[in-house]
């Protein structure tokens, strides 16, 4: 008996998506305040950098969703976004870094990529798309700043949506990871501390903190500019598996994808 394929439409994979990986969100949330978590953060020489979340304990889903009909089909890995499972996921920046694992796609096209950050009554805020790029691993790309009006409000959680686009004339087809960011203004005690430290020291720091963004940032461009140096590599392995991305550590740190 031949099956029905049912395909969706662009909003109904978003929709569902955003179900799937987290529970829900309110349209203010409460600031994160990590004064608490300073006085007793150490940084030791040598020490692996390890993630600590200090959230509401929300859990999310990381990997792609939508219907399994597209372009990626037979990959042996998913789409993974670079994020901690429970959210909310802290920046201290206007720009974050966002971060997301592709697999290899061969014998299968990728027509583009497509990023839309929505605020916490899913109103659509930012969108655009990115060339193509069929390379497997780890990609960037920075969320704009606009200096007139910054696109991230402090204090607010944002949703953004990362789809890889398999057919332009049929995006039921598209393949989505998707995160949360919130950015907070750190404390009087981290700032100080900030101002002292390596960027290593920093990366810890934030990753000590349940600043995210800002560790995985840091050590990402630490990595590119050092990239045999084997106590970043310990350091990168340690922070991904702090939140449980082991899987991701083998694949290589690749470049930021392009504006379309």
């Amino acid at each position: 008996m031949k099956r029905k394929i049912v395909k969706k439409s662009l909003t109904g994979i978003l929709f569902s998506t955003l179900l799937l990986w987290m529970n829900a969100t309110t349209a203010q949330s409460q600031s994160i305040s990590v004064e608490q978590n300073i006085d007793n953060t150490k940084i030791l020489l040598g020490e692996p950098i390890k993630y600590q979340h200090f959230g509401n304990g929300k859990r999310m889903r990381r990997i792609t969703g939508g219907i399994r009909e597209n372009c990626l089909l037979g990959t042996n890995k998913n789409p993974t976004v670079l994020v901690p499972e429970n959210h909310p996921v802290l920046t201290t920046v206007e720009q974050p870094k966002l971060f997301f694992y592709l697999p290899k796609t061969a014998k299968t096209f990728i027509q583009g990529f497509e990023l839309i950050v929505q605020d916490a009554d899913k109103k659509v805020i930012y969108k655009q798309k990115y060339k193509v790029n069929q390379k497997s691993g780890i990609f960037s790309l920075d969320l704009p700043v606009n200096k007139n009006q910054p696109l991230l409000e402090v204090g607010r959680e944002y949703n953004w949506i990362f789809l890889v686009i398999c057919n332009n004339s049929d995006r039921s087809l598209d393949q989505v990871v998707a995160g949360t960011v919130k950015q907070i203004v750190p404390d009087k005690n981290l700032t100080s501390k900030l101002k002292t430290a390596s960027p290593r020291e920093r990366a810890a720091l934030y990753a000590a903190n349940g600043i995210w963004y800002d560790s995985l940032a840091i050590l990402a461009q630490l990595r590119r500019q050092r990239p045999n140096d084997a106590a970043l590599q310990t350091d990168w392995q340690s922070l991904l598996e702090s939140v449980k991305l082991a899987n991701i550590v083998p694949e290589p740190l690749l470049s930021e994808l392009e504006i379309e």
